[in-house]
């Protein structure tokens, strides 16, 4: 389908779906009929970006609403010509129930968590008058109170901020004195070390374990089990791993794929990246690239053991989705090919919602590489691109933006926005943003924790960030300075009030402020 009906959208009013980049087939006669109109004198264009993670049907519902009138739309007049690009690259809500079946079904992520959190908790001082105390001992964080926490079991407010009484100790705005820190002199390896031993030694671990081994090893000639573990909970624990963490595993589908691996063989790699996830964890909390308390080790567990089951190869596919639009046969390209047969538009905007302000910046690149001189109004609703790949474009196409405004949450707000939803902040306690500047990125190949991503205002003057990021990040701050740019943070009241991730393209005041600039 290349434009929705009549009944749904205007005449002025275009939608293109993509897949890997690709316009779907059928839609040259869209192609066409858009540039016809933009030939008009005149014309005004609105080409807006949707998030990532987002279906067909989100997609044009989204469309269908922005495009018409009311108090979560544009509004904007006949005289508008808008182009919305579906670009689908799968829904949100299979992310979000992996997650919380994995919080609540899997007997391994819960034992690593609980360990790890309570092993944390005693080597993290909280300052008190006279000295620190670890944060285990000033909030007395019982194994069986951190697993009430992890598992959403306290109060509604329990369930949106479960670690709240530490969370304060770690903000990057905390007092002077008051903020977190690692006790005493180990180093990051020997407190993996130690931890390893700890989880080693634990009687839930050994039982998750069994499972496990179970599942590996039932039916194998000659071999027994390390106990009578669940067979079926094995498999959907394995299931749950990461494809290299499986690999590590063997086969394990039917008997005949099975590899004899004893319960030893599995508890020492499983140990291994238990040892790598404290390593990491404590490394951010020294070098003040954490994210929290909770966050932190949610994050480092779940990139470790978890990330496919999660979404980061999701997330990775659809950054590669929004550049791919600019190769080949993409249609990225086949849209600045008409762009470049007509005039100047008299006012040419574009938003981006979210990842569609990394689709918005691989255009500008492509734009600057080939030349096409067109003047753009870019609007940035909570902009997940990173600090990097934005910085690219003000070097490279700056002098193709007229103006550049961005729309984003305070870090405060961020923190607090769960990204499963308000009342599953049990699971994970911050934004989609922290999610992926978190758990999602990678540099060259390898983790990126904390990567610094455009949106997240927790980056602006930090001074823990690296040399290059430092330039990244002032690049940046000049060029939102001008007087033709800005950044707006929410909630300003009867300005912009989105309190959450998804609001930005739907919360009335938001959506008012940003086309009053159109």
């Amino acid at each position: 389908m290349s434009k929705l009906g009549a009944e749904d959208m205007s005449d002025g009013t275009f939608l293109i779906l993509t897949r890997n980049g690709v316009a779907d087939p059928g839609q040259e006669a869209t192609l066409a009929a858009l540039e016809a109109r933009l030939r008009q004198p005149g014309a005004k264009l609105l080409v807006h970006l949707h998030g990532g993670l987002v279906d067909e049907a989100t997609g044009k519902a989204a469309a269908v609403r922005l495009s018409s009138v009311g108090q979560n739309s544009w509004n904007l007049g006949g005289d508008w010509t808008q182009l919305y690009v579906i670009w689908r690259t799968g829904p949100f809500e299979t992310i979000r129930a992996n997650w919380i079946e994995l919080a609540h079904g899997d007997r391994l992520y819960q034992v690593v968590l609980t360990k790890l959190i309570r092993f944390i908790a005693r080597k993290i001082g909280i300052p008190v008058p006279g000295g620190s105390r670890s944060a285990d001992e000033a909030f007395d964080l019982s194994e069986a109170e951190v697993r009430k926490r992890i598992l959403g079991l306290g109060t509604p407010a329990q369930r949106r901020d479960p670690f709240a009484d530490i969370e304060t100790h770690f903000n990057s705005d905390a007092p002077e004195g008051m903020r977190a820190t690692v006790i005493g002199a180990q180093t990051e390896t020997a407190l993996a070390l130690e931890f390893q031993g700890e989880l080693a030694s634990s009687r839930e671990f050994q039982l998750a374990l069994a499972d496990i081994d179970n599942a590996a090893n039932d039916g194998l000639p000659g071999r027994a089990t390390l106990s009578p573990g669940d067979m079926e909970k094995g498999l959907m624990m394995v299931r749950r791993l990461s494809s290299e963490v499986q690999a590590e595993i063997g086969p394990i589908e039917t008997l005949s794929d099975r590899t004899a691996r004893g319960p030893i063989s599995v508890g020492t790699f499983l140990l291994k990246h238990a040892g790598q996830i404290a390593w990491r964890c404590f490394k951010r909390f020294r070098s003040n690239r954490d994210h929290g308390f909770h966050a932190t080790i949610v994050e480092e567990l779940c990139r470790e053991l978890y990330g496919d089951f999660v979404g980061a190869k999701i997330w990775g596919m659809m950054v590669k989705d929004a550049a791919d639009h600019f190769t080949g046969d993409g249609f990225g390209n086949a849209l600045l090919d008409m762009l470049g047969r007509v005039s100047q538009p008299e006012h040419f905007v574009v938003t981006g919602h979210s990842a569609g302000s990394i689709w918005a910046s691989q255009m500008l690149l492509r734009m600057s590489s080939v030349g096409l001189d067109r003047r753009i109004k870019l609007f940035l609703l909570a902009p997940a691109v990173r600090q990097d790949l934005f910085s690219e474009v003000i070097d490279k196409a700056g002098i193709l933006l007229e103006t550049c405004r961005m729309f984003t949450m305070t870090d405060g707000l961020e923190c607090k926005d769960a990204v499963l939803g308000h009342d599953k902040g049990y699971i994970y306690p911050s934004s989609l943003l922290y999610c992926v500047s978190g758990m999602f990125e990678e540099q060259a190949t390898k983790a990126y924790p904390d990567a610094p991503l455009l949106g997240m205002r927790r980056f602006a003057g930090a001074p823990w960030l690296t040399d290059s990021e430092k330039r990244n990040e002032n690049l940046i701050s000049r060029f939102f300075e001008l007087a033709r740019n800005g950044i707006l943070l929410s909630p300003t009241q009867d300005v912009c009030e989105a309190d959450c991730h998804a609001c930005f393209d739907d919360e009335p005041r938001t959506l008012a402020s940003v086309a009053a600039l159109f």
